[in-house]
């Protein structure tokens, strides 16, 4: 009877045991542990809190020997009652096609009795059986605990493949993506593979992906082809700035531009600068403001800006709306106060039209949350030179969510995603150089200075400027284009 076994590569089981971010003394889980590999690899980490499950009776005692501290069990995983929760689970489950599962029906296993647990009822109907055994270890995983699984990277190709991430997607969170080739199981199997780390629940952030070959039984980084959108720069966001949300009202009807006519009520005005459109250039001087309503002193408003807020307190009540200003209405007086947020640095508008921009805030001046605020800490011209290039657009082109007529949305994740080359590399001419330009970008407008900026950095990169001019060209084109 064929049970779907194909064991894992050492090198690979390593590599999966080392993705774990969990405590020494987390309980982890092996569902199907089949010669042992994984045991291996996890005691080797430090893990002693395992347990395990292993259909195969042979396979079974053969391990149970060589781990008698660890609790293993000669039963199908997939009929366990699972009451115990796991702070992290790895396994290689069977690969057994769904045409194919009621072949172990001597065993008690058929799809229709697969069908009839509540755990796979969102799966669909063709799910192969790796499939049920993610969604049985994800239903056994504590709140943010963490499964590493290596499966068939042609599972979006197969039957039923787009609902499977679909529904996967909305109970996990995809942390990291390895994609490998060489030998990758014993045995020479030919099936292509890829490894997940899923952390359980919903959370904002981007995906990591991994490009690996098995080679001389050991795990070795491989270049992704220049189609990828490689660039191979190895210094991450955090490491030169910061990022945060522009200020948000809660309601812009409201806050912004109010209709009062007093003269008296200026004085609890800030200017903002709402929207992108407001900025023709990389600076924000001569930008279009908007007025703020703004109330520092609770205690001393204006009777024109008293009687507007209590007409608004009365809609706001009524409507039971904007639900944020609501809620406070019934908690503080103060329900109307706004805290201004630092917006010096540089900004950027999330939803790109035409062409990307970060733009120095020159002014200091609010900026509402229809852009990101980023915090150099390197020097803000240098920084901003990093960002108004090729290379940086080009990473935003690959990973931001495309809509229709060409526009393009980028979420803090994807700014956070951003690699930069290593400026302590970089000679104090080309430092120089690359922060004139930034500073001219900014005061003059000098938009062919982010050609110059490209060709200069591209002296730190294996992507010369030529290829990434091309690259960035042809991406930036297909979405203006709608094209994949």
């Amino acid at each position: 009877m064929d049970l779907g076994q194909v064991f894992t590569d050492r090198a690979v089981a390593a590599y999966m045991a080392s993705m774990f971010e969990v405590e020494r003394d987390a309980l982890i889980l092996d569902p199907c542990f089949g010669a042992g590999v994984f045991l291996e690899m996890v005691m080797q980490r430090g893990f002693t809190n395992v347990e395990g499950y292993e259909i195969d009776k042979e396979l079974y005692k053969n391990v149970k020997v060589q781990y008698p501290k660890f609790r293993l069990y000669n039963s199908d995983f997939l009929k366990v009652a699972g009451t115990r929760r796991y702070d992290g689970i790895i396994m290689n489950p069977p690969y057994i096609r769904q045409e194919k599962i009621d072949d172990l029906k001597q065993l008690g296993i058929t799809k229709a009795k697969l069908r009839k647990n509540k755990i796979y009822k969102k799966l669909p109907g063709s799910a192969n059986m790796y499939m049920y055994f993610i969604f049985k270890a994800l239903d056994l995983l504590k709140e943010d605990g963490e499964l590493v699984v290596i499966f068939p990277s042609s599972w979006m190709d197969a039957r039923g493949g787009e609902a499977f991430q679909k529904v996967l997607n909305s109970c996990a969170t995809i942390m990291k993506q390895v994609h490998i080739s060489g030998d990758v199981f014993e045995k020479s199997a030919l099936v292509e593979v890829i490894i997940l780390k899923l952390k359980k629940g919903k959370i904002e952030h981007k995906t990591e992906t991994i490009y690996l070959e098995t080679r001389d039984g050991s795990m070795r980084e491989t270049a992704k082809t220049i189609d990828c959108g490689e660039v191979k720069f190895d210094i991450p966001f955090s490491r030169y700035a910061s990022v945060r949300r522009g200020l948000t009202t809660g309601c812009n009807a409201m806050y912004i531009n109010p209709a009062i006519k007093e003269e008296e009520a200026r004085k609890c005005l800030l200017p903002i600068i709402s929207s992108p459109k407001s900025i023709t250039g990389y600076g924000t001087k001569g930008a279009v403001k908007d007025n703020l309503l703004y109330i520092q002193d609770c205690g001393n408003v204006p009777d024109g800006v008293e009687k507007y807020l209590e007409r608004w307190k009365k809609t706001i009540h009524d409507k039971k709306k904007p639900k944020t200003l609501f809620q406070k209405m019934q908690k503080s007086e103060n329900w109307y106060g706004i805290r201004p947020i630092d917006s010096k640095g540089i900004v950027f508008g999330y939803i790109v039209r035409n062409d990307m921009k970060f733009i120095m805030n020159d002014l200091g001046c609010l900026v509402r949350d229809n852009f990101y605020i980023i915090k150099p800490q390197i020097d803000e011209y240098l920084m901003l030179a990093l960002l108004n290039n090729y290379f940086t657009y080009y990473q935003l082109e690959k990973s931001g969510k495309k809509y229709g007529a060409g526009l393009l949305k980028l979420q803090r994740y994807d700014i956070e995603a951003l690699r930069f080359p290593d400026i302590t590399l970089f000679s104090d001419d080309d430092k120089t150089q690359l922060i004139n330009l930034a500073k001219e970008l900014a005061t003059a407008n000098e938009k062919r200075n982010i050609v110059k900026i490209t060709d200069c950095i591209s002296k730190y990169s294996e992507v010369k400027f030529n290829m990434i001019e091309v690259m960035y060209e042809k991406i930036r084109k297909f979405r203006l284009e709608g094209k994949e």
